[in-house]
């Protein structure tokens, strides 16, 4: 597969992966069983070794050979496939001298979305809330926010409302940020927030703003913290043990987290950003999640493949796509909280990415192969295209095996090379 497969189109005009359009948030921690380390009894296979394992082993480390001028660089990854232990591997590094780790957590940037969706559906089969709700049932007015837009239309970026991040001034991948500030919503809004797309239900434009009252929303109802919720109704009962929900602050030190590589000043060389507040990020975006990939593959195995997480009526629910709203130019049809990427990726597959400053990843299920894969890699965002490369590589490798292995069709040989 041609790497430019994977592109859409940026805020600023300039073609970037659709990993980008999948963005994130950071803060408050909430320390999870993770670092106990107890054993997993849930949610995947635990008989023989997946016999393809060393293949998947040599594709990712195939990612890296491509970049020997950033030798800081790492990637982690893992499959669940049917009838098989979970696999996870890693290769290259967190920093010099630092070899990546599979315990080791990344942001996840808006693969979160995917949990916070499961919480109103989880609300809605309790009668806390209606999907079909008009979101100034729950908030107050701000400029250019509708208040007819529903709970639904927030969570499958039909709401119109204009994505924070496309703001020429929203303060991202640039020197002088105050990492420090927590914003509150009415300033978050007033400052990034300008005219919407269109008026509700009339297309689906991506925005992060969507999830921003999302979880204003959520939490009004709950009377409790997004991380709190997450934690409670997903991460302990699936035994999720080395992700952690934040609003603001790092994972606890019972974790290890990769160190974020970003070029920050446009200078060419890649700077470490391990240990910057991130309050900033959660309060304009929604809370983030630092997980491993073997997690986030549990994640998708029991979301979509064994149904252990929400009721059938509730997936239906998730996986239905608007069918009057005009798509999204840009690419990927939504759910709620889901991406079909079938027609990017040209193989049945939903799930979701996510960037950060410093990270990029993906979580997929493939129901052709009954199969979930996700892979973090410790850069993103700035520049652009090195992230943007890796994780098309990556794809491209990964699922070659996969096809080879765990399917019927011949391997796309070329675009594993």
């Amino acid at each position: 597969m041609d790497d430019n497969q994977l592109s859409i189109i940026s805020p600023g005009g300039k073609a970037r992966p659709f990993w980008f359009r999948i963005l994130t948030g950071i803060g408050l921690v909430y320390a999870l069983a993770a670092c106990t380390g107890r054993p997993r009894s849930q949610g995947e296979p635990t008989q023989t070794a997946l016999p393809y394992a060393a293949q998947l082993q040599q594709a990712i480390e195939r990612v890296l050979k491509k970049h020997p001028e950033h030798p800081q660089l790492g990637i982690s990854a893992a499959v669940v496939a049917p009838g098989y232990q979970l696999w996870s591997g890693v290769s290259g590094n967190s920093q010099p001298g630092q070899a990546l780790t599979p315990e080791m957590l990344f942001d996840a940037g808006s693969i979160q979305k995917n949990f916070e969706a499961a919480l109103p559906l989880e609300l809605a089969q309790e009668n806390r809330l209606s999907l079909d709700d008009p979101i100034s049932q729950y908030l107050p007015p701000y400029p250019h926010v509708d208040g007819a837009i529903t709970i639904r239309q927030l969570l499958n970026h039909t709401s119109g409302l204009f994505n924070v991040f496309e703001h020429p001034d929203f303060p991202w991948a640039v020197p002088g940020v105050d990492y420090a500030r927590r914003w509150s919503l009415e300033e978050a809004i007033g400052a990034f927030v300008l005219e919407p797309y269109g008026p509700p239900g009339s297309t689906q434009h991506y925005a992060s703003t969507n999830y921003l009252l999302l979880t204003a929303i959520l939490e009004k109802v709950t009377h409790a913290s997004m991380p709190d919720e997450i934690q409670r109704r997903f991460f302990e009962p699936l035994q999720l043990e080395h992700s952690t929900l934040s609003m603001g602050e790092a994972p606890p030190a019972c974790f290890s987290l990769a160190h974020p590589w970003v070029d920050l000043n446009r200078d060419g060389s890649l700077e470490d950003l391990y240990g910057i507040p991130q309050t900033w990020k959660v309060s304009l975006t929604h809370p983030v999640l630092y997980a491993t990939p073997s997690d986030l593959a549990r994640w998708m195995y029991a979301l979509y493949h064994q149904g252990s997480v929400l009721p059938p009526q509730s997936m239906a629910e998730m996986l239905t796509y608007p069918q009057t709203a005009q798509p999204d130019p840009e690419g990927g049809r939504y759910g709620l909280g889901v991406v079909d990427y079938s027609q990017i990726l040209g193989v049945q597959a939903i799930g979701h990415a996510g960037a950060a400053l410093g990270y990029t990843g993906a979580a997929l299920y493939l129901p052709e192969y009954d199969l979930a894969l996700a892979w973090l890699i410790n850069t993103g965002e700035s520049p652009p295209d090195l992230a943007s490369q890796m994780m098309s590589s990556a794809w491209a490798s990964l699922f070659a095996v996969i096809q080879k292995y765990q399917g019927d069709s011949p391997v796309m040989e070329s675009s594993a090379d």
